[in-house]
């Protein structure tokens, strides 16, 4: 009897191997691919699986009620810009060490509103941090008459250290009125001189194919 037990009992064993040897051979091949992976202090490691930002960066003149554009013209003196800064996590996990790091031009000073640098963590998916950043012309720049410049603030997003991408935003202001070359003299002159020129040079290719 014990004979027959024994027999019954190693093809049991055998059946339940190959099931077990299946079901991890199935959860081996469905184990998601992570990327960027630290090793941890200790032993393991932490990896980051499908991770993805967008940075966006707009600006507008305070108190006009404008809506946000890439640029804004015709900024005055004594008036403030606010650049807004949205980053969303459009990745699937929670991150941590996020930064932002706005490059704000010498011919603005910031007066207000966020940081430069602005660093977070528990960043989950599909949340977005916004920040607002106020700043005006340098003074210095409205010392002479007849002008008009275009400046650009440029954000840089980091993750864990790592560039991740940027965005820009346009401020143009201007004094005075700007001349405008007339119409007539050296510039005529040069443009019927070029035109002249383009069709001396159309006559020799032409004489060059008919002969």
């Amino acid at each position: 009897m014990a004979k027959n037990t024994k027999n019954i009992i190693n093809p049991l064993f055998s059946v339940v191997a190959v099931v077990l040897a299946a079901v991890i051979v199935i959860v081996a091949g469905t184990r998601p691919v992570f990327a960027d992976c630290e090793p941890n202090y200790g032993g393991g490691e932490t990896c980051i699986f499908n991770k993805s930002f967008k940075i966006t960066k707009e600006v507008r003149i305070k108190d006009e009620d404008d809506d946000w554009e890439k640029k804004v013209t015709d900024v005055k003196k004594d008036e403030t810009v606010e650049f807004r800064i949205k980053v969303k996590n459009v990745g699937e996990v929670e991150v941590d060490n996020m930064k932002i790091r706005d490059i704000l031009p010498d011919e603005l000073e910031r007066t207000g509103g966020d940081g430069l640098t602005e660093i977070w963590d528990d960043f989950e998916p599909d949340e977005t941090k916004e920040f607002i950043i106020r700043a005006k012309i340098d003074e210095d720049e409205f010392d002479r008459d007849n002008f008009e410049k275009c400046v650009v603030n440029k954000v840089e997003l980091f993750f864990d250290g790592d560039f991740e991408g940027s965005d820009t935003a346009i401020v143009c202001y201007e004094k005075g009125e700007i001349k405008e070359l007339p119409s007539t003299g050296a510039e005529s002159t040069l443009a019927m001189g070029i035109a002249g020129l383009g069709m001396i040079v159309g006559g020799i290719v032409t004489k060059k194919r008919l002969s």
